[in-house]
C-alpha cells in the first residue's frame, strides 16, 4: 500500500495541549470510537475491546464536517504531520524474549512494566478505512478452528498430551477497525492500528499450557476489560518539529493567542496558520 506524505488530525486545544506538552499520539480503544458499531463482531461480541486506534484524514482540503465533528463548534485545531510519526526503539536478541533484533514503534520496557496486555512489535499498522454496507465485513467473524468443541478440548487439557491432534484455534483481529458504513465515507480516514492480547508480558512468564490457557479463557470471556483503554505512542522528535496547525474557522483572538503560545512553547512559533474558511 501505497502512503500519503502526511496525515490530518482534527482535535480541540485542550487535546493540543496534551500533544505538545507529553509528545504523544493517543490511541483510543474501539469501545469509545463515535461508531458505536465498530467493536461489535459476528461471533465474539465486543472483541473490538483489544483493538485501539488513531484516526486521521488524508486530503489537506479543509472539511467543514470535521470541524463540526471533532473540534468544539469549530474554534480547536487541525494538526498536520508525517506518516508514521512516531518514536523508534531497538531491541537485541533476547531483550523482552525477542529471537533477532528488532526496530520498533512500540515502548517495549513500558509494556513490560505496565504489564496490562502484550502488542507486538511490528505494529502500528496503517491503512485508509473501507466503507462498505457488507455486513460480513462490519461484524466479522474472529475465531477460526477446526472443529466445534476445539475451545473446550483445549481449556481441558491437563497436559500437552491431552490435546486431540490436530487441533487448531486462531483468532484474527486484522478485520477489525479496517471498515465503516458507507455514511461514514465523508470522513476519508486513515488509521493506525494496534491490537494486544488480554495478559501482559510478565503475567506470561514463564510461558506454559496454562498460561496459553489462560489467554483463550480471557479471549473467550465477554466480560474480560480492555486492556487499553486508551494506548499512547511517542512522537520522534523530527517528525514534532515537522508539524503544522490550522487554527479552527471561528477561533477567538484569545484563543489563538493561547495556541500560538503553545506553539512557541514547544519550538514550533511558526508552524501554524489560520483557516482560509470564514464561517459565522
Amino acid at each position: 500500500m501505497s502512503y500519503p506524505d502526511y496525515l490530518y488530525h482534527y482535535t480541540s486545544i485542550e487535546t493540543l495541549a496534551l500533544i505538545l506538552n507529553n509528545r504523544t499520539i493517543c490511541f483510543n480503544n474501539l469501545l469509545y470510537v463515535d461508531d458505536m458499531e465498530e467493536a461489535e463482531t459476528n461471533d465474539l461480541g465486543l472483541f473490538g475491546k483489544y483493538v485501539n486506534i488513531s484516526c486521521w484524514t488524508e486530503t489537506d482540503e479543509e472539511s467543514i464536517a470535521l470541524w463540526n465533528m471533532y473540534t468544539p463548534d469549530m474554534h480547536g485545531v487541525r494538526i498536520k504531520m508525517p506518516v508514521f510519526p512516531f518514536k523508534k526503539y531497538h531491541y537485541k536478541t533476547g531483550q523482552f524474549h525477542f529471537k533477532e533484533d528488532v526496530d520498533t514503534y512500540i515502548n517495549q520496557e513500558k509494556l513490560y512494566t505496565e504489564n496490562k496486555g502484550a502488542i507486538i512489535p511490528n505494529l502500528p499498522i496503517l491503512f485508509s478505512v473501507e466503507y462498505t454496507d457488507d455486513t460480513s465485513l462490519l461484524f466479522p467473524t474472529i475465531r477460526t478452528s477446526n472443529s466445534p468443541d476445539s475451545v473446550q478440548q483445549f481449556l481441558e487439557a491437563k497436559s500437552l498430551a491431552d490435546i486431540p491432534k490436530p487441533i487448531n484455534i486462531s483468532y484474527s483481529l486484522r478485520e477489525l477497525g479496517r471498515y465503516k458504513r458507507s455514511v461514514w465515507s465523508f470522513q476519508k480516514e486513515w488509521r493506525y492500528l494496534v491490537f494486544s492480547s488480554p495478559m501482559g508480558l510478565r503475567d506470561c512468564e514463564p510461558f506454559s499450557l496454562e498460561k496459553q490457557q489462560e489467554i483463550i479463557r480471557r479471549l473467550e470471556n465477554r466480560e474480560q476489560k480492555a486492556p487499553y483503554e486508551r494506548f499512547f505512542l511517542e512522537i520522534d522528535n523530527e517528525a514534532f518539529m515537522k508539524m503544522e496547525i490550522l487554527l479552527g474557522p471561528k477561533m477567538t483572538e484569545a484563543e489563538k493567542i493561547l495556541v500560538v503560545a503553545l506553539l512557541e512553547k514547544h519550538g514550533l512559533g511558526d508552524r501554524w496558520k489560520e483557516s482560509a474558511l470564514r464561517i459565522r
